[in-house]
């Protein structure tokens, strides 16, 4: 399919204050839940963290009715939060609790999916926020790449669960703490390179791109030429001098 080349920028996606909150809340329930549970727990109860999870699940709650999205009380989150809780609480044992992080990763590789139906993606809309004049030839790119973290995000979540039920409380702290900062930090490391590599869509203002340009010129790769083609007919467009 040929690459088209459209006069104004693709509509971004751009969040609103209450989403980003939300984002930014999911994020910390993430990185922190193995710190913040820890300590709870430890000085105040495995009921404690109960109920801390249930508080955690009620925000979420009040933040879709902000939003103006529906709540479906047999949701996975809805009945994954409670029936964790639940038991948590009767039987005071802190494998169950431990399950969040997994639960966590579901919700977020299932959204991540639900988005593969759609035209553009979740990670397309990422790549078109970043950069608003994107092409579109980078879209089969990243409907696998979203495929890609999809698959990631299910063995996470596996490995999360069997490290919880295990007994293994160590070992889970570490893993849902600074091992899987560095795992996602090498993954979109990895990526970043792949994809500049890949593509060769080099910004002349970028120091990297610069760089990077002179290790893998645009112009010796089909996928290259194409970009240094768009980027031609951006400037054009634009009434900037070509790159």
């Amino acid at each position: 399919m040929p690459a088209t080349y459209p006069n104004q920028p693709r509509p971004t996606f751009r969040p609103t204050p209450l989403q980003v909150g939300l984002g930014t809340a999911l994020a910390i329930l993430i990185f922190v839940y193995p710190f913040v549970f820890n300590h709870l727990i430890a000085n105040y109860g495995v009921r404690a963290g109960a109920i801390a999870l249930m508080i955690y699940a009620a925000f979420f709650a009040f933040a879709r009715v902000e939003m103006g999205l529906p709540i479906a009380l047999l949701s996975l989150p809805n009945l994954g939060v409670a029936a964790i809780a639940a038991i948590t609480w009767i039987t005071q044992d802190i494998r169950y609790v431990l399950l969040v992080p997994a639960l966590i990763y579901l919700m977020i590789g299932r959204y991540f999916w639900s988005t593969l139906r759609d035209e553009i993606t979740i990670i397309e809309h990422v790549a078109r926020f970043i950069v608003p004049v994107s092409p579109d030839f980078i879209r089969p790119y990243c409907r696998r790449s979203t495929i890609g973290w999809c698959i990631f995000f299910a063995i996470n979540a596996a490995v999360i669960a069997w490290l919880a039920l295990s007994g293994r409380v160590e070992a889970w702290r570490d893993y849902t703490g600074w091992q899987m900062f560095a795992i996602i930090g090498a993954i979109c490391l990895v990526d970043f390179l792949f994809r500049k590599w890949w593509f060769r869509y080099y910004q002349s203002h970028n120091p990297f791109d610069r760089v990077w340009s002179k290790i893998f010129p645009a112009e010796n790769t089909e996928r290259g030429r194409r970009s240094m083609e768009y980027l031609r007919k951006r400037r054009q467009e634009l009434g900037m001098p070509p790159p």
